[in-house]
């Protein structure tokens, strides 16, 4: 079987996933860790999932030729590929890059095969970060790069934290002039959206994107606190957030969108308020195509009066299989990126938010006078950062069996959202279901 592959040179190389996979060919593929032949530089092969064709693509893209251009003895080399799932493989057929950006559950089948780096070294060695720089990355930020058994493969590149984007135009039609206040309001504005203009009122996601941060903010907390290994659902902050996921699920106003159409949907200019994450926000707005301004706001606090965003996202991995000069040049590049000068891009073209509150500075001067701008094209980012300094955001719960809790868990909301069960057999189903695959569950 032959792919067809596009190759684009930038400084950097950019490879489609199809030429990564390798499928049905009988050529040898090249070592991923190999130095550049005759150039005495040092290759670094790092593969990510961002296309070349989205701004946090063109955002990384920036940022790797810019490095290349600056450390003569380096080539950062990127492949664009699903690397979450296709690096494991290339770990299993031994011959992993040398750099990728993953999510934060996968690593654990990574660490399983001892493939990573634990990055400890690295960040307290000599061209590491001080305690006082590890201080200044946003603390759940940070939090969720390590492992229960506190070891850290991954480093932060990626922030998605939640965010509600609006349709200008149907927001003023409608006679609204601020972000609602609670979640009841949310609700009674995207009703009166729809009875304005007609246009759906909130365009809402199904996954535990939605319910998590609405638990927290609502009081509750997963594990029992100071019984870290006993999971608290069955409780009133999660029986708070159940009625209010059915009551959102319910309402004629609101439509569950898949999140492969959802821009498409938003940009039909038919739907008042898209749930959903920072980083979509130049996404959108590249989709709407300024057929109209798209806006910006936090969700709203819960019952415990302040609001709580998820934090989620991509980190860096370096794999043992590189050589040690490899591991070096690859810790250099995460340091460029990390640097205020390599944040500033990845906010200000990417759309995302810095990784450290000491890059803010360097990112609004960048972004200039429009980065207060809401609607504006700096939104999303200002936004996240307003969210992440408020100090009210949690990383998702990890853990090798996390993802059937978090199945669990959904399922049984939408039980009661379908009419299958009261709210209290769902709490006791889902203590009971989740509590017995929390068997050997890793636990933060």
């Amino acid at each position: 079987m032959k792919h067809r592959t596009r190759t684009v040179w930038i400084t950097l190389t950019l490879f489609s996933g199809a030429a990564l996979a390798g499928c049905g060919t009988n050529a040898a593929a090249p070592s991923h860790n190999s130095p550049l032949h005759g150039s005495g530089k040092t290759l670094v092969t790092f593969w990510e999932s961002h296309s070349a064709a989205n701004q946090q693509g063109k955002a990384l893209a920036k940022i790797v030729r810019e490095f290349n251009h600056s450390h003569s003895g380096i080539t950062v080399e990127v492949h664009v590929t699903p690397a979450s799932a296709k690096a494991l493989a290339a770990v299993q057929a031994g011959d992993p890059p040398v750099m990728a950006m993953i999510g934060h559950q996968p690593q654990y089948g990574y660490e399983r095969a001892h493939a990573l780096v634990n990055l400890k070294s690295f960040i307290n060695g000599p061209n590491g970060f001080s305690s006082q720089q590890r201080h200044q990355i946003w603390p759940a930020v940070y939090q969720a790069e390590f492992t229960p058994s506190h070891q850290q493969y991954l480093f932060p590149v990626d922030i998605k934290v939640a965010e509600f984007f609006y349709n200008a135009n149907l927001w003023k039609k409608s006679g609204l002039s601020s972000p609602p206040t609670t979640w009841s309001q949310l609700m009674t504005d995207a009703q009166q959206i729809q009875s304005k203009t007609g246009a759906m009122g909130l365009g809402a996601r199904l996954d535990h994107n939605d319910w998590l941060p609405l638990f927290y903010s609502n009081g509750g907390h997963y594990y029992k606190p100071g019984h870290p290994g006993q999971l608290d659902l069955n409780s009133p902050a999660m029986a708070a957030t159940i009625r209010q996921v059915v009551a959102r699920d319910n309402a004629p106003s609101v439509k569950i969108l898949s999140y492969n159409t959802s821009f498409e949907d938003f940009a039909s200019g038919k739907l008042g308020i898209l749930e959903n994450t920072a980083d979509g926000y130049e996404m959108v707005r590249e989709e709407v195509g300024g057929k109209f301004p798209v806006g910006v706001f936090s969700p709203p606090p819960g019952s415990s009066g302040h609001s709580e965003s998820l934090y989620q996202g991509l980190s860096f991995v370096i794999f043992r299989h590189a050589s040690q000069a490899q591991q070096q040049a690859a810790w250099s590049f995460i340091k460029y990126f990390d640097s205020p000068h390599g944040q500033s891009i990845w906010s200000t073209v990417g759309g995302e938010p810095p990784v450290s509150r000491a890059d803010v500075a360097s990112v609004e001067k960048m972004a200039g006078g429009q980065f207060s701008a809401n609607p504006g094209p700096y939104a999303g980012t200002a936004v996240a950062i307003r969210e992440l300094e408020s100090g009210h955001v949690i990383h998702k719960i990890l853990g090798p069996n996390q993802s059937e809790i978090d199945t669990v868990i959904q399922d049984q909301i939408q039980s009661v959202v379908q009419h299958k069960e009261s709210v209290s057999q769902a709490l006791s189903n889902m203590q009971k279901q989740a509590t017995a695959y929390l068997s050997g569950a890793a636990v933060q």
